[in-house]
């Protein structure tokens, strides 16, 4: 089981954490690290296949940049899983990881994420990146996407990793829109390889164990190999309590002495801890004094006519606030906090919406992997691959329910509740009192997901004649069961009701009716194990995805042009995705008026109509493709022509449900001499729609939305008038009352089969540089379009999409339906085809190498300047356009930057994760920040430190040291828990032990 809250302070004896190291071959021209340059001599000599093209040809050929990352790479990482390590590299951004799945990752949060590894190429969406293994498809990591797990494929059995930048849908169908992450494993193996680390952070938590034993042989006289490989990793979790600097919840609210534009002042300031004062995780308790307005009527507290109830009564009912102090548990008078808004105010005692949550994510996992080989002649082989993954991740969030003003019902303490403290029995005697709020969170919401992976592989490759060939057949299935706390709502309102009974013990108060009823305390989380039992319920909810695969591949030369031999390559793909996805019962439960019962407090609105439930989601599809490529040269042996060559692919895709859809690629590859080489490349590329976005069932909720008809709202749009001419052309006048602007409407969220795929066009040109061995340089410009991206809008902004155009947009107008008299009936937030991406920027890669009297001196350089990043979600809008570069959480520049000094038997890397300053706002007008804050977020230099040691040739040693400086994230909103991109765990110790046999 994962060990989920552990805070024990035992060290790990010699324990030092882990590094990222080296960073291998950048470039598809640069030579690999000189650490492995035997290898790279082999590679010069014979001819592999990697990633962006099925021709057989070295990587010194390829027109596409391609970094490859090799095996000795990973292993001074020290790490363990294998998304730790990529989502270091500056072309990957903004994807799900451990560290990148908490409370304060904004709209990349999600419960279910947990346990998930997932690739996120240049930042444009982990759909778009496509993941595969050995160059052929892997199964996705959850139901309904498209995404591949990384933490499924084990690091020890990587032989080298390569990433692509730029569409290579030609190449490898759907999904390569901004590129490919291709895992080669290794398949040679002999002899047995075991690997034990343990690891921990500089705060004593977070532990780390790590396992893995790597068996292969040779048999029948080498003609085959079989290798097997079994690896268990265990990781801590590291709540948000843990660690003050992200506890604390950094918000810029706005400058009540502000007056207006160009004023002198500024628009915000900062809070340095804002909590919510409408309730708090112990308890706030609203008590009537001797002011209370409707003192001698039948309203009480909780049910009466009045504006909401907030902490230290804000609108002047009448009322006293009392809290239980958080350190000491003691009854006390409430104390506020600095700078109030109604209800955020700067300290305090109000509720911290990250004490409940999860800073980084424990996970369990467990893999098997067997592959295996054999050469029935000499023009053929047969493999055949298998593995199982298991993988157990948590994660924790605020609440299932909230007991305040606003988001849901305050608890009535009734004069004969026994959890009462006895200061609070003092005061409702003394006022004569017969009920008093309390305003508190409920249970923490947490999620504990496992996921199963297997797949299983069984091809073969050989040549006939002058030709290669490949074919395989795959199936894949992860089956995952996503476990949700939630409370029963009945239950729950039924044990809060308590009494004490003859005896003296806090009973239910209809206990004679429901005997098993255990009374609930919800004051300062003193509830008893036995009351949460009866109160509180887990949702189950089980999902699976299979994949199958069968393709078969034939390349080779063509015939002799007067330059060289054409090269063609030319194949047939099929392959089928199904995916189910079944929400527990209890939160699919739906009246008979399509409103949600509300049976658990996750389903359960503010109001009614806001109860919302989930349906379960089934789908399938099928792709059959056919595709080639050639390779033709052009020019060889002339004047600062020393070759030139023309790349051609394309591909036909036949989607089952969206039909049939061709992409191609056109890539020259200019060698001007032995020191400068060129390359150009241009895609079209497509995604295709998963089966969430085509086949999500419909749900019905309620929720709160603006109607731009609204009489008030008619003249507000971007262009005034058109929005009240298009009112007009829907029949409502400029006087309408919306009955949106007074309550909720109906929000339905569904799939859309009439989806159609995304659209990308790329573009990549380098230059090569390699005046000597020890030296390469390259650099690449890439720009990424994508159009008709898939997308969801909110309900208000579909309504205004509908009104804001010179003339009614009929994509968001269709999605609104109204009655005869014109009133908002409901609103579907379905995903359509309306957004636009775009992206550009240039890579950096320098690699050195040089050769001292004890060792090798190594030296690796590898940036990214980010130049452009949009996303225009509503493409007719001109006006709707986020300029994301250089903004914080899209830097301009980022760089690994890596020493290695290697000697016979030692091998010291020194590594700089460097991440640019960005601009924290770029809308940001002069007026909006207070002085002391620049608008800037400072570059960060994370430094890590590794040292291997080979006691023999059957025993190494290695240690490391993880963010040597403890470096801490800014302090600032949405940053200060880090993620992927900044660390936000603090230093980190690791050390282990490898044995070969």
């Amino acid at each position: 089981m994962i060990k989920y809250h552990s805070f024990n302070k035992t060290q790990l004896a010699g324990a030092i954490k882990k590094v990222l190291m080296f960073t291998a071959l950048s470039s598809i021209y640069t030579v690999t690290p000189s650490y492995a340059e035997e290898e790279l001599a082999q590679e010069q000599v014979e001819r592999i296949s990697v990633t962006g093209s099925r021709i057989q040809r070295s990587s010194a050929q390829m027109t596409t940049p391609t970094t490859v990352i090799d095996s000795e790479a990973i292993e001074m990482s020290g790490a363990k899983n294998i998304g730790d390590l990529l989502n270091k590299y500056p072309a990957l951004l903004d994807g799900i990881g451990g560290a990148g799945n908490n409370t304060n990752s904004g709209a990349g949060f999600s419960l279910n994420n947990a346990g998930l590894e997932l690739a996120n190429l240049r930042g444009l969406g982990t759909n778009r990146t496509l993941v595969l293994v050995n160059g052929r498809r892997h199964v996705p990591g959850a139901a309904g996407t498209s995404a591949v797990d990384m933490s499924m494929i084990p690091s020890a059995l990587v032989d080298h990793i390569e990433i692509i930048t730029g569409g290579a849908s030609a190449i490898y169908g759907a999904d390569a829109v901004t590129g490919v992450v291709n895992f080669i494993l290794k398949d040679d193996i002999e002899g047995l390889k075991v690997d034990i680390s343990a690891g921990i952070t500089a705060e004593s938590d977070g532990e780390t164990q790590d396992v893995s034993f790597t068996y292969g042989t040779n048999f029948d006289s080498n003609k085959g190999n079989v290798t097997g490989h079994l690896s268990y990793s265990n990781e801590e979790e590291i709540p948000f309590t843990s660690r003050d600097y992200a506890l604390n919840r950094y918000v810029f609210r706005a400058n009540p002495l502000n007056t207006g534009p160009d004023d002198g002042i500024a628009d915000t300031i900062f809070f340095n801890d804002v909590r919510y004062q409408a309730l708090s995780k112990e308890g706030l308790f609203y008590v009537p004094n001797e002011n209370w307005i409707l003192k001698g009527t039948d309203f009480d507290i909780i049910n009466n006519p009045l504006p909401p109830t907030f902490a230290d009564d804000p609108f002047g009912l009448g009322y006293d606030t009392y809290a239980i102090d958080r350190e000491t548990g003691q009854f006390r008078d409430f104390v506020a906090g600095i700078n109030c808004q109604v209800v955020p105010c700067d300290g305090g005692d109000g509720f911290r919406t990250q004490e409940t949550g999860t800073l980084n994510s424990p996970s369990e996992r467990l893999i098997f992997n067997i592959n295996g080989h054999y050469d029935v002649n000499n023009d053929l082989r047969l493999f055949a691959e298998a593995k199982y993954g298991k993988v157990e991740s948590a994660v924790s969030t605020q609440a299932s329910v909230f007991h305040d003003d606003n988001f849901g019902p305050l608890i009535s303490i009734t004069k004969d509740n026994p959890f009462r403290p006895q200061q609070l029995v003092d005061i409702m005697q003394q006022r004569e009192l017969d009920v008093v709020a309390l305003a508190v969170i409920g249970l923490t919401a947490r999620n504990e997901n496992i996921r199963e992976t297997s797949q299983f592989t069984l091809g073969g490759e050989g040549s006939f004649s002058d030709y290669d060939y490949n074919f395989y057949i795959q199936h894949g299935k992860v089956d995952s069961e996503l476990n949700s706390d939630d409370i029963s709502n009945e239950n729950y309102y039924r044990a809060l009701d308590a009494v004490t009974d003859a005896n003296g013990n806090a009973v239910c108060r209809d206990a004679a009716q429901n005997p098993d009823c255990v009374a609930y305390n919800p004051i300062d989380g003193l509830a008893s194990d036995e009351a949460k039992d009866y109160v509180g319920v887990i949702l189950q909810q089980r999902d699976s995805i299979e994949q199958t695969v069968a393709a078969f591949s034939l390349s080779g030369e063509l015939f002799e042009a007067p330059a060289g031999t054409v090269d063609f390559a030319v194949g047939v793909e099929y392959r089928k995705e199904t995916s189910n996805s079944n929400p527990d019962l209890l939160s699919q439960a739906v009246d008979a008026d399509g409103v949600g019962s509300g049976l658990v407090g996750s389903r359960t609105g503010p109001t009614r109509p806001e109860n919302s439930y989930l349906s379960p989601v089934t789908g399938s599809y099928t792709v059959k493709e056919i595709y080639g490529e050639l390779l033709v040269p052009l020019i060889e042996g002339q004047t600062a022509i020393e070759n030139l060559d023309l790349e051609l692919a394309a591909r036909y895709s036949d989607h089952s449900v969206t039909g049939g859809d061709s992409t191609y690629k056109l890539a020259l590859n200019w060698a001007i001499n032995s020191d400068f080489r060129t390359r150009y490349t241009y895609s079209h590329a497509v995604r295709a729609p998963n089966i969430q976005e085509l086949f999500a069932a419909e749900s019905i909720g309620g929720a709160s939305m603006t109607d731009p008809c609204h009489s008030d709202n008619q003249l507000l749009g971007p262009d005034g008038s058109n929005r009240v001419a298009n009112c007009a052309s829907l029949g409502l006048a400029p006087d309408f009352i919306s009955n949106a602007s007074f309550g909720t409407r109906s929000v339905e969220s569904k799939g859309n089969i009439e989806l159609n795929p995304e659209i990308a066009d790329t573009l990549t040109v380098g230059l090569v540089y390699t005046p000597f061995n020890e030296l390469s340089i390259a650099v690449d410009y890439w720009d990424i379009n994508i159009e008709d991206a898939i997308t969801t809008f909110e309900p208000t902004d579909i309504l205004n999409n509908c009104v804001d155009g010179q003339s009614l947009n009929s994509v968001f107008c269709d999605a609104v339906k109204r009655d005869s008299g014109g009133q908002i009936l409901l609103v579907s937030t379905q995903s359509i085809n309306a957004a636009n991406f775009a992206a550009s920027g240039t890579d950096l890669d320098i690699n050195y190498s040089h050769s001292l009297s004890f060792g090798q001196l190594n030296f690796t350089f590898k940036g990214t300047y980010l130049d452009e990043k949009t996303f225009q979600q509503n493409s007719a809008d001109p006006t709707d356009i986020d300029s994301q570069a250089g903004e914080v959480g899209s830097p301009h520049f980022r760089a690994l930057i890596t020493s290695a000094l290697k000697t016979d038997d030692m091998l010291v890397s020194w590594t700089v994760n460097y991440i640019g300053e960005s601009t924290f706002n770029k809308e940001a007008t002069p007026e909006l920040y207070p002085d002391t804050f620049n608008n800037k977020v400072k570059a960060y230099a994370y430094h890590n430190l590794n040292l291997s040691y080979s006691y023999d040739d059957a025993i190494s040693l290695y240690l490391g040291i993880d963010n040597v400086a403890d470096k801490k994230p800014a302090a600032l909103p949405d940053l200060n828990a880090g993620g992927l991109l900044y660390d936000g765990i603090g230093r980190k110790y690791y050390a282990g032990m490898q044995f070969d046999f």
